[in-house]
């Protein structure tokens, strides 16, 4: 059966919701979450047997790279759709050209030679780039598995870590918002500055010398 010039050109359909141009996009996103977990993993401080460190927040930072953590082991599960869509892609491309050069052998016509010499360029560089994307996804496999099995051996000992309280940004309208202190420090509410000492002060009336 001859293949239509047009058939070569057609694009496969979408699996499960998934195109081909989304790959690229998964394989870039997925390569920053592992970036951001290798940083927090290789951020966190020494911790004892007891859960004691110099660091006084340390449990926090464990906190964060288990948050992390879970957010990779999230995504990462879509991983195997895109390679499923990939697959099927290396597929079609690779029967096409089977098919290609089977029905360019029999051509006797310069013009319709042409026609199947551009069709099978434009389905090898289409085979090139799954080939291309296949590889990506399956170098993203293993490094998700090595950083993921990293990041577990990185637990707090003897329990899990508890998260401290986080207080939105500016939530109490002082330092932590504008960086200049105003009853609060970095977010946590403190008494007003000095301000009984400053009514005092005021009271006073003007300040000079006692003896002018």
């Amino acid at each position: 059966m001859r293949l239509n010039a047009n058939d070569q050109q057609t694009r496969p359909k979408e699996v499960g919701g998934l195109s081909l141009k989304d790959v690229d996009s998964f394989i870039h996103y997925m390569n920053g979450l592992l970036e951001e977990l290798s940083s927090k993993v290789g951020a966190l401080p020494k911790v004892d047997q007891e859960g004691n460190s110099e660091c006084p927040f340390a449990e926090e930072l464990y906190v964060q790279k288990d948050e992390c953590m879970e957010k990779v082991e999230r995504e990462s599960q879509k991983l195997q759709h895109y390679l499923v869509l990939v697959e099927e892609e290396v597929a079609r491309c690779r029967s096409n050209l089977e098919r290609i050069s089977a029905d360019a052998s029999s051509l006797n016509l310069d013009e319709a030679k042409e026609r199947y010499d551009a069709a099978k360029r434009s389905q090898e560089s289409q085979y090139n780039n799954v080939l291309r994307q296949r590889k990506a996804l399956t170098d993203l496999a293993s490094r998700t598995q090595k950083m993921l099995a990293l990041a577990r051996s990185k637990a707090f000992p003897g329990r899990n870590p508890q998260k401290s309280f986080r207080a939105p940004a500016g939530a109490f309208g002082g330092w932590g918002a504008t960086g200049s202190p105003s009853g609060t420090s970095d977010g946590i509410p403190g008494r007003p500055l000095f301000k009984n000492e400053i009514d005092s002060l005021i009271s006073l009336g003007p300040l000079g010398n006692k003896n002018s």
